[in-house]
């Protein structure tokens, strides 16, 4: 490895730090994220690292490994609600999906700084970072079946034995993550995209190989699956047949559901979205084949998610893993010309671009006026930075515009904006944009940092995981319950006539907290404080 590949490595590493690990603090805890922290949170509490539970009640509907990664983080800080921390495993996995795109461009192409700037842009690439900020289960079956197909690829070129063993372990990752999927939304697109763009002799030739890398993969995610067989079967086979139920049924959208997905790649979205004229970017790519074969997995992977019924934004992950590398090569092509060598069309995609860029730059200093310093959330020196900040960037890509600067500065400034922007922006938009600052309650997520409660929580017909991770221990719904205790928590949203009208004359409401049940609405929930009624 040459000086200079060693270099562009430790920039992609800075690179990844700064734009993944910065704001893993500030985003709200949602649905699917409450569930695999309360997983891990009752793995490292009463020790269900393989019998999982979530509040309780036996979890079997998603893998467990990146729930583990989480409880292993947790017993290392010896912490259960640091979000920081919680969200490390995801954004340390996203970052090695940088350096795997890095390889895999690498080795098909022999083109390091064409690697470089697959990496750069895959760490620019606005829902790398969102989603690499988010620990639920989206990024981790996908990272993983990347490794597992960037170490395929590595050893149908190498034909080394123990290309194909990492490539098994990365399988076996993939599918202890979220069970068959990556395998049918990236694997078996690219062994199509492969064999019709480099064709099947590789394949066949190293069959056994690729046998090993499955047995292994499979061998792997079936121990979970067996040791849950072993004890809870019916069970466990009862969640499979509402899961695959479930696939089917929720979140049903229509096949075009991700035509816009485009727009979340970010400020690459223009050179992503000309990547997809075929013919005019392959004849811009520093490798045609490689491009070709790219186009034909993003394609395949496009069509077959667009099949499945259930669809969300962040089931696209494959999506935005693969279009920024095929964008990628146009913004090779472009870094390597001068505004004199550009034609018409070339001309325009630049100018498209700088003008976006412009636009994104100055609409950020009135936001942080009005929603920050008019607000009273940030002050004058802050506000001065992002002003100072942003019209260097606004300055630098009208240079860019009016062809005074160099399509390489444009090209690797996008970059550096939406580094910046991640640095300062991002905190604040998850904080003070997306969330109206309230000071009449605290929210309820202050409970979980005070440690469990003196009583135990009940609450009567929503046992809401968001709250049950907020509040920092199990919540019971009452119904469950043959008795209650002689003292005891509910959580609702009821008001107090309500509740004694439910309790009767057996209890009574001995205090009332109230907090808002979200840090972006105004909705309230309170803690009533109950004991047995001494009248009875």
């Amino acid at each position: 490895m040459q000086a200079r590949e060693r270099k562009n490595l430790l920039y992609l590493f800075f690179y990844g730090m700064i734009t993944l690990f910065p704001d893993l603090w500030a985003g709200r805890v949602g649905i699917m994220e409450a569930r695999n922290f309360v997983t891990a949170r009752e793995m490292v509490q009463n020790g269900n690292w393989i019998i999982t539970t979530m509040n309780g009640k036996f979890r079997f509907e998603k893998p467990p490994f990146p729930t583990w990664l989480t409880a292993l983080f947790m017993k290392f800080f010896n912490t259960t609600t640091n979000e920081f921390v919680l969200r490390l495993p995801i954004a340390i996995c996203t970052l090695g999906l940088i350096f795997l795109i890095y390889f895999l461009v690498k080795s098909a192409t022999e083109n390091p700084e064409l690697a470089f700037i697959s990496g750069f842009v895959s760490t620019t690439t606005f829902m790398i970072i969102k989603l690499g900020n988010d620990n639920a289960w989206d990024m981790f079956p996908y990272i993983f079946m990347f490794g597992c197909v960037t170490y395929i690829f590595i050893g149908l070129k190498s034909l080394n034995t123990r290309d194909f063993i990492i490539s098994g372990v990365f399988m076996g990752a993939s599918l202890l993550s979220k069970g068959p999927i990556p395998v049918y939304g990236m694997m078996l697109p690219f062994f199509v995209a492969y064999s019709v763009t480099y064709g099947f002799s590789n394949i066949r030739v190293s069959w056994k190989k690729i046998s090993l890398t499955i047995i292994i993969g499979v061998s792997l995610a079936a121990l979970w699956p067996a040791a849950i067989m072993l004890t809870q079967k019916d069970l466990f086979i009862s969640v499979m047949n509402k899961e695959a139920s479930t696939w089917s049924n929720k979140h049903v959208k229509s096949i075009f559901y991700y035509f816009d997905y485009i727009i979340y790649i970010g400020v690459w979205m223009i050179f992503a979205l000309a990547s997809f004229f075929k013919k005019w970017s392959e004849k811009r790519s520093p490798d045609n084949k490689f491009f070709s074969m790219l186009f034909l997995w993003n394609l395949i992977t496009f069509v077959l998610i667009s099949l499945i019924k259930m669809k969300k934004k962040r089931y696209g992950v494959p999506l935005y893993i693969l279009t920024p590398m095929m964008a990628s090569h146009l913004i090779f092509y472009f870094m390597n010309k001068d505004w004199k060598e550009l034609v018409k069309k070339e001309n325009f995609i630049i100018k498209i671009h700088t003008i976006l860029m412009v636009t994104i730059s100055i609409l950020i200093f009135p936001m942080f006026y009005f929603k920050g310093y008019r607000s009273g959330y940030i002050g004058i020196i802050y506000l001065s930075f992002i002003a100072v900040v942003f019209l260097f960037f606004s300055y630098e890509f009208i240079m860019g515009f009016t062809e005074k600067r160099k399509i390489k500065q444009i090209l690797f400034l996008t970059g550096f904006l939406m580094i910046t922007i991640n640095i300062s922006v991002t905190w604040f938009v998850q904080k003070y944009v997306k969330t109206e600052y309230r000071n009449e309650y605290k929210y309820l997520s202050t409970l979980k940092s005070s440690g469990p409660q003196e009583y135990p929580i009940y609450t009567f017909d929503d046992d809401e995981i968001t709250n049950v991770w907020n509040v920092g221990q199990k919540i019971e719904l009452i119904g469950d319950l043959q008795e209650l205790p002689n003292n005891f928590f509910v959580l609702d949203d009821r008001e107090e006539p309500l509740i004694k009208e439910k309790f009767r004359t057996e209890f009574i409401i001995k205090s009332k907290n109230t907090y808002y049940k979200y840090e972006d609405e105004d909705k309230v929930i309170y803690l009533y404080r109950m004991a047995k009624s001494t009248k009875n």
